[in-house]
């Protein structure tokens, strides 16, 4: 499963997991339409998804697969047959370290009885497994574990990287842009979302210790979809004072 934003009923006030965020309707009036790109406003500022005609929360976007707003959409998933978000995130990141886990095992059963195979010199001859079967086994789960840990491991990496620098793969795109559209203005940018890689790992792992956070549970996020503004606001107050110098874009 994961969490959807798709109510219509723009007279009542709209609440985020976690209840820390909250908009209301000045005056009980419709919201207006905010035509404006999700990179042109703040990182707390909600906008309009013409969509769904409906307030659209800050780091929510709409999936066209599943026609739903998704709250700290990353993609759509087609082996998951779903949209990878804030409540299905950790599940995720954890379903890419098992397979890549489980093909690092693979390739350590198979490695030297497919060396063997494909060695013609009699030391090797002599590990050969001896059946048919057996050999068409090794080849098969060789290539099998090879090729696909290979690009589970690179996708794991990946989504390792955007855990701990509090992104999501729309919102990498998008920071790469604001980087550019800032160092064109003499600004330095940073991720208004970052805590440091500590912080940003416990918002999505919880804040337990991080080799029990990689074990299975169906425990709901810790936190909410996006850090307090605070908080990320003293660490890139202190990022700024220990390196010193430039102007820095801290929204």
């Amino acid at each position: 499963t994961n969490t959807y934003i798709n109510d219509n009923s723009l007279e009542q006030r709209m609440e985020i997991l976690g209840g820390r965020q909250r908009v209301t309707p000045s005056n009980n009036k419709p919201l207006k339409p905010n035509p404006q790109s999700w990179l042109d406003r703040g990182p707390y500022h909600w906008g309009w998804c013409k969509y769904t005609h409906g307030p659209k929360a800050p780091r929510s976007h709409f999936d066209h697969v599943t026609k739903k707003l998704v709250l700290n959409m990353d993609h759509y998933c087609p082996w998951m047959f779903n949209v990878v978000g804030y409540a299905n995130y950790r599940y995720f990141v954890l379903f890419l370290i098992y397979v890549t886990i489980a093909c690092i095992y693979g390739l350590f059963l198979t490695t030297l009885p497919f060396f063997a195979m494909v060695t013609k010199s009699p030391q090797a001859r002599a590990r050969r497994p001896k059946s048919k079967e057996a050999r068409s086994a090794v080849l098969f789960t060789f290539v099998l574990a090879l090729s696909v840990g290979l690009a589970v491991a690179f996708l794991c990496g990946w989504h390792i990287f955007l855990t701990l620098t509090a992104q999501t793969t729309i919102e990498f795109y998008g920071n790469h842009t604001l980087r550019h559209r800032a160092k064109a203005k003499g600004i330095i940018y940073r991720n208004p979302y970052d805590q440091g890689m500590r912080k940003n790992w416990a918002h999505v792992f919880g804040p337990g210790h991080p080799l029990l956070a990689l074990l299975p549970s169906r425990r709901k996020p810790s936190a909410p979809p996006w850090p307090s503004p605070s908080a990320v606001r003293r660490f890139h107050n202190s990022l700024h004072q220990n390196r010193g110098g430039g102007n820095v874009l801290n929204i």
